[in-house]
């Protein structure tokens, strides 16, 4: 049977909090955090709302990173005839809030679907999985999009700094280029800290140091509605969605970076072989991926056994965006959780799997789990 784990966090103040704010819960399940809509916090300006608003930052093929120095998770997007406006959100999850931290640009150019606004930012696109953090150099790169307000692709590589948040166009970069398609993934490897690239044509490692895109092999045919992770201990890097798709590719320094077709050898993982860009995070301390398509339930990928389970946690947060959730559900290895931003007029989510301090390995018991 697939395991449900009781309701231990339930849903408005943690335990022994006044406000909800003070303390994550440390028992494992969904955790809703009061006022963290993003509603409230959308500009009104009547020039950027293009045919869908604010929400779309969220809703339209739109990802987010996990800003690990501050554990804040990071959103940025809209794209396309959509939304115009270019302003990037934080999840802060020590002080339990959403925060705008940029303004929207003026849009006065966005009929020319620009690379960029009249003020030098990045313009406003759908950026599917080609959002990545990079530690060291502590800023979030994105990779293409689909621009406001057209739809064409991107080609370009930005760097949003989040200490400065500033933003700079690094195209022309050295080496590769990035293929014209929508549907682009990236994954920042801890190992080597580089940020594996897909543009669905060809994959590539990008070195955030030098500025360098160097083309590792041709891709075969993937679909645009996929995400990317990376499993770092067996030197990974995953692209997994709807319509059945699952593709494994070797990324070890001194691998020849093989591209294998796992959609028909895996073992319970139809759900998220079935979902557009599924939200997908690697847990260090199981050492699984792990993913979400909506619902109560997580499903976790063990890339060894090549098989998935879930893992069901009442009170969670509900249906998933029907263009998929992508890089807005990511872990956060000093808390210990994930986060979760799903809906702009829903609040967001934390989810635990492992009780504080709890070693979570494979010879740990665990709920049961359907395979």
């Amino acid at each position: 049977m697939m395991a449900t784990v009781p309701h231990c966090l339930g849903q408005g103040p943690a335990p022994g909090t006044a406000d909800g704010r003070s303390v994550i819960p440390a028992a494992p399940g969904w955790y809703e955090i009061p006022g963290t809509e993003l509603q409230p916090h959308c500009p009104s300006e009547a020039a950027i709302q293009g045919n869908s608003g604010c929400r779309s930052v969220i809703d339209a093929w739109n990802s987010g990173v996990a800003d690990t120095r501050r554990n804040r998770l990071i959103f940025w997007g809209g794209g396309h005839a959509d939304y115009f406006g270019n302003e990037v959100y934080a999840l802060d999850l020590k002080e339990r809030t959403i925060v705008r931290l940029t303004e929207p640009s003026p849009v006065t150019n966005v009929n020319e679907c620009p690379e960029a606004y009249s003020d030098g930012r990045p313009s406003s696109r759908h950026t599917y999985g080609g959002l990545a953090y990079a530690p060291r150099q502590d800023a979030m790169f994105s990779f293409g999009g689909s621009k406001s307000n057209c739809g064409a692709m991107s080609m370009a590589i930005w760097r949003f700094d989040l200490s400065s948040l500033a933003w700079s166009n690094l195209v022309p970069n050295r080496g590769a280029k990035l293929y014209y398609a929508p549907g682009i993934t990236s994954d920042f490897d801890p190992k080597t800290g580089a940020i594996y690239v897909s543009d669905r044509q060809y994959f590539f490692r990008y070195d955030p140091d030098t500025n360098t895109l160097t083309r590792l092999v041709e891709l075969p045919d993937v679909d645009y509605h996929l995400n990317g992770v990376i499993d770092p201990g067996r030197e990974l890097f995953l692209m997994m969605g709807s319509p059945g798709q699952l593709w494994s590719i070797e990324i070890g320094l001194h691998s020849s970076h093989s591209v294998r077709d796992w959609s028909g050898r895996v073992r319970g993982c139809e759900k998220l072989l079935h979902a557009n860009f599924p939200g997908l995070s690697y847990d260090p301390a199981r050492r699984m991926i792990v993913g979400w398509v909506g619902g109560d339930s997580v499903i976790l990928f063990d890339t060894r056994e090549m098989r998935c389970s879930e893992e069901t946690y009442p009170g969670g947060p509900g249906r998933a965006q029907e263009a998929g959730t992508g890089g807005r559900f990511r872990y956060f290895p000093d808390l210990g959780v994930f986060a979760l931003v799903n809906n702009w007029k829903q609040n967001a989510y934390l989810l635990r799997l492992n009780k504080t301090g709890e070693e979570a390995d494979s010879n740990k018991a665990r709920p049961k789990s359907r395979q």
